[in-house]
């Protein structure tokens, strides 16, 4: 007798870049269907470039513009909040056809467990983030020294301690990041092609709201990648703060916050009833006027398909049909 959420392995698998592992192309758990791995070929790899480039470019231009606007003699938050929203606004318009512009890796984690992107394309757009926040950091540094009056930092979030409360604190970065991925998956389920006449506005609009609310409070995460940088290249410019022993926070609050979210939209009654099936940012909104088959796939047009045959299957890193059964080095329980 097989229990209701007994894992069902699909009997496709892939294997996990730089690493001689398979993950199997998805799972399932009752009506829970989690995507694992899929094939790592050219589109992969210009997906993780985008969203590292594009998280390199939000660091340098919104962290930046925190640092200059809070040096004026009378610094406004909406013009901080302002370029937070606008920033993501404008570069989900030239990375989104090539990542779906997550440029946030709460947003990534939310969509693997709401079943809209595999456990492999998280982790890899998470470590590309990352990577790009350290760089537009080093950016900061160049341009502003280590001498700057204001968030000299580099941006980096931090609280009063005296003020706020660790708890407070993590509800308050949670809150935002679930106003956030509300927003991200509302914007994906709309039956309109694209997202709808406002596209990607209205998630650039909450992260906004959220930089309006938090910012007296943290600066404002809701986005780990981000935070990150900054406070690593501050350590490293030695640069003193309280934000050494906050990162923590940064961490925890926005993918908590992420993950209910995600649990709650998807397999609670929130999801709208006119979409059927699961997409992700860049076939939702970005890519949806593309050519689609008879099962909603995306029809790739054959001169990119050409030039991605050779890279997939060429350096041994792409889709393998199926486990082999006579190979003793293969390790399933990996």
């Amino acid at each position: 007798m097989s229990l209701a959420f007994e894992p069902r392995y699909s009997e496709q698998y892939y294997k996990v870049p730089f690493f001689n592992i398979y993950l199997p192309e998805y799972v399932e758990f009752g009506k829970i269907r989690l995507l694992l791995g899929e094939e790592y070929n050219y589109k992969f790899q210009r997906a993780c470039v985008a969203e590292f480039i594009a998280m390199m470019f939000f660091v340098i231009m919104c962290c930046g513009c925190a640092m200059v606007t809070l040096n004026l003699s009378n610094p406004n938050l909406m013009m901080v909040a302002a370029s937070f929203g606008f920033g993501i606004l404008v570069l989900a318009q030239f990375v989104g056809p090539l990542s779906g512009g997550h440029i946030n890796n709460a947003v990534s984690t939310a969509l693997f467990i709401g079943g809209r992107v595999s456990f492999i394309r998280m982790a890899c757009y998470t470590f590309s983030q990352m990577a790009g926040s350290v760089l537009g950091a080093f950016f900061l540094w160049s341009i502003f020294g280590d001498s700057w009056p204001a968030a000299r930092a580099f941006g980096s979030n931090s609280w009063d301690e005296s003020v706020f409360t660790g708890g407070q604190v993590f509800l308050a970065e949670m809150m935002g990041t679930m106003l956030l991925v509300y927003n991200v998956f509302a914007t994906i389920d709309i039956p309109t092609a694209g997202g709808g006449p406002l596209g990607v506005y209205p998630i650039a609009m909450s992260v906004m709201v959220a930089h309006l609310f938090l910012l007296p409070i943290d600066g404002c995460s809701i986005n780990p990648a981000r935070s990150f940088g900054p406070s690593l290249v501050a350590a490293m410019a030695g640069i003193g703060g309280r934000y050494y022993h906050q990162q923590y926070m940064f961490w925890f609050g926005p993918l908590i916050g992420a993950a209910i979210t995600a649990i709650i939209y998807e397999y609670a009654p929130l999801k709208p009833k006119k979409r059927e099936g699961k997409d992700n940012m860049e076939a939702a909104i970005f890519l949806a006027t593309k050519k689609r088959g008879d099962h909603g796939e995306i029809l790739e047009d054959e001169e990119e398909n050409d030039g991605e045959q050779g890279g997939a299957d060429g350096n041994g890193n792409g889709r393998r049909q199926a486990l082999p059964t006579d190979e003793e080095d293969y390790d399933p329980s990996l």
